[in-house]
This record gives structure tokens, sequence and C-alpha cells, in this order.
């Protein structure tokens, strides 16, 4: 029996197992034939080419296969001289994998050596360098390694140049881990089982892999164990051993499925799509759980006149990207429905094709009841169908309920005098010739508009003048479908009656009139001196009011009850909150009262419960969009099949690639404000 919580003698441990200490850590940059690891590298090395010496193999002889092939170009059979070039190249993958393993070979000992103290110059490190830039240039369909491992190279030649100490050491644990991490079973996050041997009834222990090659203080330079594992009971072990005797999966025989979907709308839909296509779980293991009777009822839902504001376009095979609206890759909004701004019914459409071609198992009808957390790490899910309680176990949870069905009124005073946007069947179909609307971001204007559309006379109450704002982030602004038409029905030419905008202003409270009706009071806020950058090429608005005496008091009277325009409290805050932390409200927007969470979506509270949709924020980062939302599927599926065991490699790669793999958030905008 091996006892995993405390071995404390380095001697302990096996000496096949006296790698490097590892530590996971994000690929800095890519492999290209312009970045050298440092400089100088292109004098000492020139321009090498793929000969036996650098790729570590040998070659047979050309066998006059370059002449055959010249030879053929002259005749002009040039389908004769494509297969003979095509057979030679065939060979290109199996020598990539060549050189990635001769690049492994030249790396770790000068990996040992450094931990050991001894003198390595940046020199050392071409031939390494050589056989991994070969193998990310011969096989870039599957570099993923070789990229990681150059980056990796180049930043451990810089800090030995700058001889950093503390710097370095990092440099070296991270460069080791990347060679060194597919020679272990299970990945970060595996979900596993050890034998403590601390019970000897029940010696094997449920707990996640949480660090490959884990090093403790104290231990001999180079002398590190394959896992850190936390028990389910918090407490932190290591496997000294990477053997089924000492550490194994977790075997799934007391659970219905492995991954619990609650919601089958968008991000439901799309993240099951990415579990099952991309990652290749086994749909029937992956259940969706829709309370509704159809998928995609909240888009279903929507007001009659309601459109996406982004627009879908089937750009596919010509661009880098795809429908800004499509949550899988491959599919097309635009082309399945030939609607540029699909309607909610239309949108729901598209989802329910696509979960019926991906095979997805989805329960309609069925109502979460609750969530519970097992002692082994597990969940029972408390499900409602058909006036049956039942319960379905499961490893993972990903949350999927969406917002539109959990109307927000800000704790308004008389919020329920008003009918909220998200309860409107029709606009054209509501009572009477006006209408005032509390709220001028999108859900706000688009009512604006399909009022004033059919011909009622409207006010808008708007914290922020948004037809006056640009920003760089898309989701902070009026998009420019809803300004076009906010500008159609405040043009001249307009025949009905022109929306009256007024802002910015705090709504104070809606009050009953004892004329009958409703007074709507609210009080004038300071104007912000400049709403565009300077040099911008857009035509200030004018169809809007000036604005009142800042503090001043104003009062509009209507005779039917306001539209409240003010957005979504989601389901997390609604009904999520046991699984989730939430961050205070003293954040912008929609970062306020925001779910926790990892850098993996996983809750910062309950462990092995993922988030997907609208509702994810990371940082000041709000994925308040489709096109934003969908780039991190990947991460979570990546997260919930390395728990279940998987190599998920190759379909992290194939997301990248696809851009529906968004782990480095860099490259956005940082901002995003009261308007979500």
């Amino acid at each position: 029996m091996l006892l995993l919580c405390c071995i404390t003698s380095a001697a302990a441990l096996s000496p096949a197992l006296s790698f490097l200490p590892r530590a996971p850590r994000t690929v800095l940059r890519a492999a290209k034939d312009d970045m050298p690891p440092y400089d100088g590298y292109e004098d000492e090395v020139a321009k090498r080419r793929i000969s036996r010496d650098n790729v570590g193999v040998s070659f047979s002889k050309p066998d006059g296969r370059a002449a055959r092939l010249k030879q053929l170009l002259q005749d002009e059979d040039f389908d004769a001289a494509e297969r003979e070039s095509a057979a030679a190249l065939a060979v290109l993958p199996e020598l990539a994998d060549v050189a990635r393993m001769r690049g492994r070979a030249l790396l770790s000992p000068l990996l040992d050596k450094l931990i050991d103290g001894g003198a390595v110059g940046k020199a050392d490190f071409e031939g390494a360098y050589e056989a991994y830039r070969l193998a990310s240039i011969m096989n870039p369909d599957d570099s993923a390694e070789a990229d990681e491992a150059l980056g990796r190279i180049r930043d451990l030649c810089q800090k030995l140049e700058a001889r950093e100490k503390d710097d370095l050491e990092q440099v070296i644990e991270t460069t080791g881990k990347a060679v060194e991490e597919k020679a272990l079973r299970f990945g970060r996050g595996a979900r596993v089982v050890c034998n403590t041997g601390r019970n000897s009834e029940e010696p094997w222990e449920a707990g996640t892999v949480v660090a490959l090659y884990h090093r403790e203080e104290g231990w001999a330079p180079g002398e590190v164990v394959p896992y850190q594992v936390r028990l389910n009971d918090g407490t932190l072990i290591y496997a000294p051993f990477d053997a089924d005797g000492c550490i194994r999966l977790r075997g799934g025989d007391d659970l219905d499925v492995d991954v619990v979907v609650v919601g089958a709308g968008a991000a439901g839909i799309g993240c099951a799509v990415s579990l099952t296509r991309a990652f290749g779980l086994d749909p029937a293991r992956v259940r969706l759980l829709e309370r509704s009777d159809a998928v995609g009822a909240s888009f279903r839902a929507w007001p009659e006149e309601m459109r996406f504001i982004s627009p879908s376009f089937n750009q596919q095979g010509w661009t880098s990207s795809f429908d800004l609206n499509a949550v899988a890759q491959d599919t097309s909004p635009a082309y399945a429905l030939h609607a540029q701004h699909p309607s909610g019914s239309q949108y729901a459409d598209y989802l329910a094709a696509l979960a019926d071609d991906a095979n997805l198992n989805i329960r309609l009808a069925t109502e979460v009841r609750s969530i519970e957390r097992l002692e082994d790490g597990d969940f029972d899910v408390h499900v409602r169908a058909g006036g049956a309680d039942s319960v379905v176990r499961t490893r993972f949870v990903v949350w999927a309920a969406g917002e539109f069905q959990y109307p927000s009124t800000g704790d308004m005073p008389g919020a329920e005098f008003c009918v909220h946007n998200s309860k409107v069947e029709s606009w054209a179909g509501l009572p009477g010739d006006e209408r005032v609307v509390i709220g001028g971001y999108e859900s706000g204007v688009d009512a604006t508009v399909n009022l004033a559309r059919a011909g009622k006379k409207v006010t808008v109450l708007a914290s922020t003048p948004t037809w006056n704002v640009q920003t760089p982030d898309p989701s902070t602004e009026l998009a420019p479908y809803t300004a076009e038409r906010l500008r159609e029905v405040t043009a001249e030419g307009f025949t009905g009656p022109t929306p009256e905008l007024l802002a910015p202003l705090r709504v104070l409270r809606v009050e009953e009139a004892s004329e009958g009706g409703y007074n709507v009071v609210a009080a004038w806020k300071k104007q912000e001196a400049q709403l565009r950058p300077e040099g911008s090429l857009r035509r200030p608005f004018e169809g809007a009011a000036p604005p009142g005496a800042e503090g001043s008091e104003l009062v509009v009277h209507t005779a039917q009850p306001p539209v409240l325009c003010t957005g979504f409290e989601g389901s997390v805050a609604a009904i999520g909150r046991d699984l989730f932390d939430l961050a205070d409200d003293s954040g912008n927007g929609c970062l306020a009262g925001a779910p926790l969470l990892t850098a993996e979506d996983e809750s910062t509270k309950t462990p092995g419960v993922f988030l997907v949709g609208p509702t994810v924020v990371q940082g000041e980062l709000s994925f308040c969009f489709v096109y934003k939302f969908r780039q991190r599927f990947g991460i979570v599926a990546d997260a919930i099949s390395r728990g279940l065991g998987r190599d998920t490699k190759a379909a992290v790669q194939g997301l990248r690639q696809a851009n529906m793999y968004m782990n480095d958030l860099s490259c956005c905008e940082n901002t995003c404000g009261e308007v979500c």
C-alpha cells in the first residue's frame, strides 16, 4: 500500500521520476523563422536546412525523385508531378515527430544541468531550438508542442543573458514542463482516486490533479513527483509514482452521465457541441436539461419585431473567422436562415437544427430544482419532469441557464407599475398610442424604433446618450444596425411620430398619477464633455433634446405602463447563488455582482461547476454577445475533458485555428461600462 499524503524523504522517490520541477504557464509566442532565440543566433547557425544532422534521422538517398519531378514539370504532366510530390512530402509529419523527439532529447539534459547548478550557455540550446523549429515547419497543423518549446527556449536564453536568477528558475521549470508533460498519463484537472492508506477499509480517496511534476521545498535538485493532488476534503498530497497501484482515473460506474448542461439555449447548445464534436465526448454522456418545451425557448419569447443586432454573414472559407452569431464553427445562421439579422424564433430554429445534427442528448420540460455536491466531488442534480422528481448523478455541471428569463428592474421604486421589454410579445400589439421607455441602450432603442414604426409616440429616458457614444469595444456602444434604425425614425422624412430622446437622466421612481396613468420622475445628470474620440468621422446625432440643468427634476406623464429596458438579473443571481460567489455591486454595468470564476470559467465556490454564456466575466472583460462568449466554450470543454482523463491537445489546436479557444485575453478591449 502506498501512502501518498506525507512522504518526507526525497530518497523515497523513484530515480525514474527525478525529472524537473514543472509548473503550468501560458504559451508566450509561436514559432517563426524570424524570431531567433537570442541576438546573433542567425550569425552562429546561419540558415540551416533540413538534413539528417539537424533532424536526427538517416534519410535514404533521393533515388532520383527530384529529377523525375523536374522532368514531369518540363513535360507539363502536372497531375503526375502533383502525385509524385505529394508522395514525397507525406513523410514530413513523421519527420516532425522525429524532430520533436530530438528536441526533447537535447533539451532535457540541459535543463537538468541548469537545475544542478552547472554552466550552460545560450549557444548550447542551438540544437534543441533548431529541432523544434523544424518540427513546427514540417507539420504546422500539429505544432503546438514545438511552438511552446521554442517560446520557452527563447525566454530561457534571454534570461541566461540577463542572469536574473528568480526568473530564470521559473522559466526552467515551465520549459521542462512543456517538454515532459506528455510523458504522464493524466493532465491537470483530471479527476482521480489515490491510494492514501489513511483508512484501511477505504484506502482510495477521490481528488483532482492540480500540478504536474510537483516539487516541494527542501527536496534535492532535480527530484520531483509526477502529480500533486487536492483531495475532495481539501488535503493536498502528492503521488510518488505514475502507476495504477498509486493513482488512477476515477471510474464512472455510479454516474448517470459525465456532464449535465443546465439550459438548451445558445450557450448550452454551443458548449455541448464543443464537448462532443471537438473533444469527442459521447453525446449520450452529456445531458442538457431544459425547463421549457423547446430548444432556444428564450429566443422564442423575444418580441415579434426584435432582431439580432450583430449581423450574420456566411464568410466561412474566405476569412479566418465565421458568422458572428454562430455557436459552432462550420455553421452559419445566415446560410441556414438566409437572414442577416435573424428574429428570435428564427435563431431558435437554427439552434434546434444544430442540436439535432449533433445528436445532442436533450431533456425538455425538465426543471432543475437543486444541485448538490457530494463528498466525492460528483453532483446530484435534482430535477422535476412530468410532475415526477428524480436525480441525475454527474461528474461536472455546466450552467447555461441564460439571462432573458430573469429580467432586472434595478430596484427602482414603482417598477411594479411598468412592463419589462422581455414580457412584450409584439410592440405593435401594445395598447395606446404613446409610451415612455426607460433605458437607452440596445433594448431601449430597439423598443423605441419598433414603437415608432407602429405609430406610437415614444419618450426615451436614458442614463447615457448612447446614440452619441463611440468606444473601441463594440458591446459598449450602439450597434450600427441599431443606430441606423434610430436615425431612420428621427429623420425629417419619417411618417410616424418622432421619438423624444432625453439623456442623461437618472430615473428616481414611477408613481401612479392622480389623474390616471403614471408619472415617471427623473433627475438630470452631469453631461459628459466628450462622448467620442478626437478626429471621429461620425456626425453627432441631432435627433435628441438638449439636456437640462444638472440635479433638476423632470416629470413625464404617460397613460400607459412605462416600458422597462433595464437589462437582466441573469440566472446565476436569480437562482444560482448557491453555486457561485458574486462580486460586489461596486463595479460598472455587467461587472457589478458578476459571478467569480477561475481562469477556466469554473466556479470559485463550487469546483466542478462551470459557467458559459453572456454572464461570463474575466477581470474587466464581459463576454456579453455570442461572438464573445462562444470563444470560451473550448476553455470549459477542455477543462472538463482533462478532468475525465482525456488527451485534449488536438482538440485545443483545432479550436485555436477556428478562433474558438480564447485563453489569451490581452487582445481584448478592457472596457465594459454601464451599458452592458
